[in-house]
């Protein structure tokens, strides 16, 4: 590895996986000394070898390309009933099957839409085959037999695990293959990488200081780029087509927090439940997205409606669609498998933004925002330094050594709401028309009034139906527990040292930290003016670091909930004006 300075991020290139695949075994046996291949393996143990099923795979565009690769893994699974093996590529439904082989059709040409690398591997979990042997096999080389058939080599061989022809098969673990450091091909200067919320990992560029006349595989576009610090991944994402400058070559690499711009959020319109937080994401995963769903359960708030055409969005708006009405966001955290290498794929997960952050100062639990619930103090307390609300405690603290001063947009503490109390009815032979009629309500934080004054906003929910006074005042309520009074716009720059953790030592800047709460520790400027004086809090938005000064901009988490109208878009989308 070329020479690098003290603490600087190391950057690695990686093959991009294939999709997860599945292939009936037709026979199995362990190498010989006779046979073609090394008959000894790694220790004096043969390899053991496969021959598969690929007949899905054996189009004739791709007939010679091998199903499995050198270095790939897989495990061994079983028929969960019946004696054959499932061999369902692609969707249950025969979308992607050739014509000949949908179900009840005649065809027999072949489908130039046919994706014979699509396999169903996680729709067919755990209902068609399950795991037989858990260990991870090896791929050590793959040799054709027929057009539908191929040999494949692996180790280790467990003689004890036997194998039941057409019954068992083999199922891929997609997994980066072929790492290059790009610190042992050249200089990686001006490393600059960003996480944002919601997404994770956002931008990486860098300058790779070779000559411009050179080029290797490792700075091919489409190759996976992984950023470690220390034993752990600490960014992700896929490379650009590089730019040759007169110093190098130009990288940029757009984050595995983009990655669901590159995949349709397609789901089973004939299956039960695939319209789903998890559905389409999950059926993403199976396409080939390297991402992790360890399951969302369909989170409270979440915005499932109206229903989208199969395909007809990415999975980035599918997921902004459901985070839309209840004060949600998603992110990609570090997965447990950060220090392994090849490093596991990011965990994708939908969360409730914590209340009482972006620096607002009157929120408190969404449900109920009662003054009696929000504040309580006795007589000997002063009221404006008072505050006994459940808050999310922080996860760093940020030393400040300039002021950031907070942006109100506009402050609004009551909410006139307009609705419809009974509807019209039309003309009988014995009865008169009668028109509709309608009433309004209030909804308001006490508190802020008492500080502020009265500062109203208007709010027509008359167009979905009749509905109480009590219902109409609760949709007011929901408003106002969503809005944001102050936010912040302002960035925070950070420097080694003025970035701690809950225990006031020193964390790594160079370590993701977009989604976290932040408290600001030092303030050099007289703050006031709000119900109560609690500590400047938010959450993390963007977050970059700079490698070559070893700094960090740390920018609050800016969202539409510092506009009322867009609050009121987001929780009832369509709905009301």
């Amino acid at each position: 590895m070329a020479f690098e300075k003290l603490n600087a991020t190391q950057l690695c290139s990686w093959a991009p996986p294939l999709p997860q695949r599945a292939f009936s075994i037709q026979s199995a046996g362990v190498t010989s000394d006779g046979i073609n291949l090394g008959a000894v393996a790694v220790n004096g143990q043969r390899y053991g070898y496969l021959l598969v099923n690929t007949s899905q795979w054996a189009v004739s565009s791709l007939q010679l390309v091998p199903p499995v690769n050198t270095g790939d893994r897989f495990q061994l699974c079983t028929a969960v009933s019946g004696s054959t093996f499932p061999l369902v590529p692609a969707y249950t439904s025969g979308e992607a099957l050739p014509p000949s082989q949908v179900p009840g059709s005649n065809a027999t040409s072949v489908s130039t839409a046919y994706a014979p690398d699509l396999f169903n591997v996680a729709g067919m979990f755990p209902g068609d085959y399950e795991v037989k042997d858990p260990a991870l096999c090896t791929v050590v080389a793959v040799r054709q037999n027929t057009a539908g058939t191929w040999y494949v080599y692996y180790s280790p061989y467990n003689p004890a695990v036997s194998i039941t022809a057409n019954k068992d098969g083999m199922v891929t673990v997609p997994e980066l293959s072929r790492p290059r450091w790009l610190g042992q091909v050249g200089h990686v200067a001006h490393l600059n990488y960003s996480y944002s919320i919601p997404g994770g990992p956002d931008q990486l560029t860098c300058l790779l200081q070779v000559p411009p006349d050179f080029r290797t595989d490792a700075l091919d576009p489409g190759r996976v780029i992984t950023a470690h610090r220390g034993g752990s991944c600490i960014w992700e994402g896929i490379l650009t087509e590089p730019q040759p400058q007169v110093t190098g070559w130009s990288l940029t690499a757009n984050g595995c927090g983009t990655y669901g711009t590159n995949f349709g959020a397609w789901w089973e319109e004939d299956a039960p439940g695939s319209w789903s937080v998890d559905g389409p994401v999950n059926l993403a995963i199976g396409r080939g997205l390297r991402w992790k769903n360890l399951g969302q359960n369909n989170p409270v708030g979440a915005y499932l409606g109206p229903v989208q055409n199969p395909g007809s969005m990415t999975v980035t708006d599918f997921l902004n669609l459901v985070c839309t009405g209840g004060a949600l966001s998603w992110q990609l955290v570090q997965p447990p498998s950060a220090a392994s290498f090849p490093p596991g794929p990011w965990v994708i997960d939908v969360f409730n933004l914590p209340t009482d952050t972006s620096g607002c100062q009157e929120l408190t639990d969404p449900n109920s925002i009662l003054a009696s619930q929000l504040y309580t103090f006795n007589r000997w307390e002063r009221t404006d330094l008072c505050s006994t609300l459940p808050r999310r405690s922080p996860d760093l603290f940020i030393v400040n050594t300039s002021p950031v001063g907070r942006t109100v947009t506009a402050d609004v503490n009551t909410v006139i709401v307009y609705y419809q109390v009974t509807a019209d009815t039309t003309a009988t032979s014995t009865d008169a028309a009668v028109a509709a009629t309608y009433n309004t309500t209030f909804a308001d934080i006490p508190a802020s009034v008492a500080r502020h004054g009265r500062l109203e906003y208007y709010l027509d929910v008359s167009s979905a139906g009749v509905m109480t006074q009590a219902q109409a005042a609760q949709i007011g309520q929901n408003v106002l527990s969503k809005y944001v009074r102050a936010n912040f716009s302002g960035t925070f720059t950070v420097q080694p040292g003025q970035l701690l953790n809950v225990g006031g030592f020193p964390v790594d800047l160079g370590c993701n930290w977009g989604g976290y709460i932040a408290r600001v520790q030092v303030q050099n400027y007289a703050a006031g003016g709000e119900v109560a004086l609690i500590p400047m809090t938010f959450q993390i938005g963007q977050y970059e670091y700079d490698d070559d000064t070893q700094t960090a901009k740390i920018t609050p988490y800016q969202n539409a909930r510092t506009d009322i109208a867009s609050v009121i878009a987001q929780l009832y989308p369509g709905k009301f004006a």
